[in-house]
């Protein structure tokens, strides 16, 4: 894990691209906290269900439909499982505002945690010309079809892996317009 620093940024959508639910952006101050570097891996989720009781409705199939080693991000968790290995683990998920302040690794008013340039494949794991979605960018080859191993692509700021691209993460809380207020 990795002390994120205290401190404050401005949460939201600063290029109105998104939706109105990530508008306006606002002031948010934060405390110092822990984050893991990378994402849980397949691995420590499947030392998780070894070692504990806890009842995971998955599949391995489908699992390794996207990522086929112990060294890949963990897929296909609800929000209760990822809370219940995090319980096990002694850490907890972070906040929205948690997440995305981690997220840009120290960088404000940024599109992206390495700056405004669009990936050319480098920086993080997406949808390229390896993947086989309809949507996917052909010009930009990040050189997996599915997900990559953790840390294969250059830390943030703070020292975190994958906090754009490869999979989804989960936070402790959720949208809702009146959250904040």
């Amino acid at each position: 894990m990795v002390l994120i620093p205290a401190g404050s940024f401005e949460m939201g959508d600063h290029f109105n691209e998104g939706g109105n639910r990530e508008r306006p952006v606002h002031r948010v101050e934060l405390d110092g906290f822990y984050m893991d570097v990378h994402e849980v891996t397949v691995g420590q989720f499947r030392a998780f269900l070894a070692d504990s009781d806890y009842s995971w409705s998955g599949s391995w199939d489908e699992v390794d439909q996207y990522s086929t080693s112990d060294n890949q991000p963990m897929v296909l968790v609800a929000w209760n499982d990822a809370k219940a290995y995090c319980e096990w683990a002694g850490k907890r998920l972070p906040t929205e505002a948690e997440w995305e302040y981690a997220a840009r690794g120290g960088l404000n008013g940024k599109r992206y945690p390495w700056g405004d340039e669009e990936t050319d494949g480098s920086q993080c794991n997406f949808a390229d010309k390896n993947a086989s979605f309809d949507w996917a960018n052909v010009d930009v080859d990040d050189g997996y079809a599915r997900c990559s191993p953790v840390g294969s692509y250059p830390p943030n700021g703070y020292g975190l892996y994958d906090m754009v691209g490869n999979v989804y993460e989960w936070c402790s809380d959720w949208y809702d317009a009146y959250y904040y207020s």
